[in-house]
């Protein structure tokens, strides 16, 4: 026994004295000339031979640190703080060392620059607070390459093939430059027409919400940012770029841009025309540039306002899942700063002109509550029109250095046209018809929207404490005249005619809305780690709703009233709310509740009735961050809250388009109030480029607001709306995601599965209906400055379960795989294709499989010294596999759809991309 435990003590013992030996690293960071501690300085230890971030920490309230438990080697030591000077150093260690830096005084950045230019080699990476920031010099890219040829090589972003970015695993949103907009905050505008030879800098962090930057109380929103700093002289330019693409057919995408940034003066004009779905790319940036936005006024009102949207990237532009477009647009866009900075600008114009026409058919087996089936078949021709202008702008005003006064204003008009021609039939179980219906219908509309919004904002002296006014006057007013004609036939249990309806209907409704909003902020810390907020918020809305439909068969002048009316609808709601929060370095906590008292009255001017109702809405929150690391961190997350039902629901008067179709809203009808719990996890070790991400959420209302539907024997449906409980769902995602730079690889892979519940009334029965979704991705990218190659591999199980019975199992899987390759060859050419092969195998509803594989390439030469012209020829569709098809599988109802598409085609295009500086040296200043 004795012997055991001397070479067990043998063993251990090179371990325990490894263990001791341990070196240590302290010191104590002070700014000399107001002789304070320099609390919260970020102080980073990299490795010397690899430049890997090799531990990272903070300054405490004496400004002491100390990195404990290092090996043997040499290495530098970066120690940063606002307004100074990097400190850096450095410094070998060996197994005993126990370094005591003793007091390291900073200097003030201002005071240097006086003094002396110093130049150091900066790391290929270093964390600077939360902040991940990337040295652009240090990664090679090919010459003349775009900021997104720099992006893709930078350890944890990705960036796919239309240009979407990636950074640790989440989607940017945001590209900033300098830290201000670029012509926008399009992510594709900055990454696509800057050279990564103008950049020094890529710096990756969270944004916070312009409400949490201001307050300090963080409300869970974050968007992960990319800011590019540009090199000195390289912050003056301009950028101009000539797309053009066309076909032997009427096929082509084209447009131009030319654009100028100087200081903080941006301006552009740009145009597109595009007959592809593909559109082009300078369309899909520049047609979001926009002004400033702010958060709306929100009250939880009737659900009806459609004013402003915040978050809205193109609220002037609409989109089609199917269909041969014919696209048009024009802008410009203006921004500047003056009066050294304090006064800024900011104004975008557009006009647009959208259409598109499209084929579909539908065909869809339903199973009813009583066990009948019903088949029916569906195909419609519709040419759809949406044009118009907007103007949106910002004043911005710095009264004080803690002062802000901003005007934000939006004027928008847009008018609609469609025409379309559809026929429908259904059969029964034994194949004979039960009805038929073909309509045309017709019409023409305006919409006329003017929002705007003052806010005044102080910061005072006193850190946490701030106050924040807004007033957002809004208004918006519609008309629409509409045509349809209707011939419906009825047909017996036996499949002969049983009677034929036949309706031609003249609608002319108009309607308008105008609001009147405020609301006053107010923020104090009580102590160094709790702060409250409180605010205060009233709104008014006034709605109005005059539908008329004229009878053009017996008379055109006689109004049916039993499908008309006249509805006048007013708001009150007065929002009060508080939250409280507690922070530290590493936790951050709030909880809050928002209450709101709201007032309605709706009015129905025609039969001279009105319907009044008063509630009080309570809407609690609680938001939980811990922050684990620099790079590591978790999210807790609970919000309630309440959706009132809209006008279109409430509005007890029937809504015809066809006679087979009916709506009638429900006066009686109360808010929902749903409830939503998530949690979170993120982490990306740099040092391995090594990302990991985790997400669960789960939601349910109570009292939703569901559909409910009477269908009768010839599969005529009357749908209303009531409140049910019953509607839940509950998802979670886990992504993973490796570099391995050594072997130019990356590989990814992300779990994901989705449930819902959902109650619907059908025929007096209630249909719970279930579905249940799993995906699972991966994905592979290896590259060097000559190859780039892509693939991506993806499966989806779904099944769907109805408690009124089923026609199949409802389940139905599918599997995708993402092929692509670049080479760069000789000559500045380049060679590209790519594979998108899709599997949907037969199942129990479809004996058929259904198996595409679209193959598109383009090879392309860049022309003149500076590759600034580029001619390409690209094929897309090769093989001509492309369909416009869809098709569902899921508890008692299952689908196929067909649409418009554009086939195989070529195109020749010439792209010309002009940018450049106007200072062509740096000077030293």
């Amino acid at each position: 026994m004795l012997k055991k435990i001397s070479i067990s003590i043998l063993f251990l013992f090179p371990i325990i004295t490894a263990l001791a030996q341990k070196a240590k690293i302290k010191g104590i960071i002070i700014d000399p000339i107001e002789n304070r501690k320099l609390e919260h300085s970020a102080i980073l230890l990299i490795g010397a031979a690899d430049s890997m971030l090799v531990k990272t920490t903070r300054a405490n309230q004496l400004g002491y640190f100390e990195f404990g438990n290092l090996k043997k080697g040499d290495y530098k030591i970066l120690i940063t703080y606002p307004k100074m000077a990097d400190y850096i150093r450095n410094l070998r260690v060996s197994d005993t060392s126990n370094l005591n830096l003793g007091i390291i005084g900073m200097e003030l950045k201002s005071k240097i620059l006086h003094e002396v230019v110093i130049q150091a080699t900066k790391s290929a990476a270093r964390m600077k607070g939360d902040t991940l920031v990337f040295q652009a010099d240090s990664f090679a890219v090919r010459t003349n390459a775009n900021v997104q040829e720099l992006l893709k090589r930078l350890p944890g972003i990705e960036v796919d093939k239309n240009g979407t970015i990636k950074a640790q695993g989440k989607e940017v949103k945001t590209v900033l430059v300098d830290g201000d907009e670029f012509f926008g905050d399009d992510p594709l505008l900055a990454t696509k027409y800057l050279k990564a030879n103008a950049v020094e800098e890529i710096q990756v962090y969270d944004r916070k919400s312009k409400n949490a930057d201001l307050t300090g109380i963080d409300d869970g929103i974050k968007n992960k940012t990319i800011n590019i700093k540009l090199k000195e002289n390289a912050k003056n330019g301009y950028l101009s770029t000539i797309d053009l693409n066309t076909s032997t057919t009427k096929l082509g995408d084209y447009g131009g841009m030319v654009g100028v940034f100087q200081n903080k003066l941006k301006a552009a004009v740009y145009g597109t025309y595009s007959r592809l779905n593909n559109e082009s790319k300078i369309n899909n940036s520049l047609r979001k540039l926009k002004g400033e936005e702010y958060d709306l006024i929100e009250v939880g009102d009737d659900g009806s306002s459609i004013m402003y949207v915040s978050d809205s990237e193109d609220d002037d532009y609409t989109t089609s899942s199917g269909g041969l477009p014919n696209n048009l647009s024009l802008g410009a866009y203006y921004a500047d700063k003056f009066k050294d900075n304090k006064m800024g600008l900011k104004l975008n114009f557009k006009i647009f002109n959208n259409n598109n026409i499209n084929h579909t058919t539908a065909n869809t087996e339903e199973l009813l509550p009583d066990q009948p089936k019903f088949y029916s078949s569906e195909s419609t021709d519709n040419n759809t029109e949406v044009g118009g202008e907007s103007l949106k702008g910002t004043y911005s005003y710095n009264i004080d250095p803690l002062s802000v006064l901003k005007v934000s204003f939006g004027l928008s008009k847009r008018r609609n046209e469609h025409n379309s021609r559809s026929a429908n039939s259904t059969r029964g179980d034994n194949g004979f018809p039960i009805s038929e219906n073909k309509q045309k219908n017709a019409g023409i509309g305006t919409t006329e929207i003017y929002n705007g919004n003052i806010n005044w904002s102080r910061r005072f002296k006193k850190k946490g404490r701030t106050l924040s006014i807004d007033l957002q006057p809004e208004s918006q007013s519609s008309n629409n005249n509409e045509y349809s004609l209707n011939r419906t036939n009825y047909f017996k249990t036996n499949g002969f005619l049983d009677r034929v309806e036949n309706t031609d209907l003249r609608k002319s409704n108009s309607g308008s809305q105008n609001s009147l909003g405020t609301r006053i902020n107010y923020t104090n810390p009580i102590s160094k780690k709790w702060i409250l907020e409180a605010g205060y918020s009233f709104k008014t809305i006034a709605s109005s709703s005059n539908r008329m439909v004229f009878d053009n068969i017996k008379d055109d002048s006689k109004k049916i009233d039993s499908l008309s009316n006249n509805f006048k609808f007013v708001n009150f709601s007065n929002v009060g709310k508080i939250i409280l929060q507690y922070s530290n370095q590493k936790i951050s906590v709030s909880t809050g509740l928002e209450a709101t008292q709201s007032n309605f009255e709706l009015k129905d001017l025609d039969k001279s009735t009105d319907f009044r109702r008063n509630y009080l809405n309570l809407s609690p929150r609680t938001n939980l961050f811990y922050k684990i690391s620099n790079s590591t961190g978790m999210s807790v997350n609970y919000n309630g809250n309440m959706q009132q039902p809209s006008i279109e629901q409430l509005q007890p008067v029937r809504q015809i388009n066809t006679p087979l179709f009916q709506v009638i809203g429900n006066s009686a009808l109360r808010p929902s109030f749903s409830n939503n719990f998530g949690i979170s996890y993120n982490s990306f070790q740099f040092k391995s480029d090594q990302y990991i991400s985790a997400n669960f959420n789960y939601s349910f209302t109570n009292n939703a607001i569901v559909n409910t539907e009477l269908v009768d024997e010839f599969n005529k449906r009357i749908s209303s709306f009531i409140n049910a409980n019953g509607n839940n769902s509950i998802n979670g995602n886990l992504s993973y995601s490796k570099g391995f730079s050594k072997v130019h690889m990356r590989f990814g892979a992300d779990l994901g599965f989705s449930r819902s519940n959902t109650i619907a009334i059908i025929n007096a029965t209630q249909n719970k209906a279930a579905n249940m979704q799993y995906n699972l991705r991966a994905s592979f990218n290896y590259y060097t400055p000559k190859i780039e190659f892509n693939y991506v591999p993806s499966a989806t199980l779904m099944t769907g379960k109805s408690s009124i019975g089923e026609i199949n199992d409802g389940k139905s899987v599918t599997h995708n795989h993402e092929i692509s390759g670049t080479i760069q060859l000789p000559f500045k050419s380049e060679f590209h294709t790519s594979f998108s092969l899709s599997f949907r195998p037969a199942n129990s509803s479809f004996v058929q499989d259904v198996n595409t594989a679209i193959w598109d390439s383009y090879i392309s030469t860049k022309l003149l010294k500076s590759e600034t012209l580029e001619i390409k020829l690209s094929v897309t569709d090769i093989l001509n596999q492309k369909i416009g098809y869809n098709r569902f599988v899921g508890g008692n109802m299952i689908s196929e759809n067909t649409f418009s598409y554009i086939p195989r085609y070529v195109l020749i295009g010439i792209n010309w991309n002009l940018s450049g500086n106007f200072m062509k040296n740096t000077a030293a200043k």
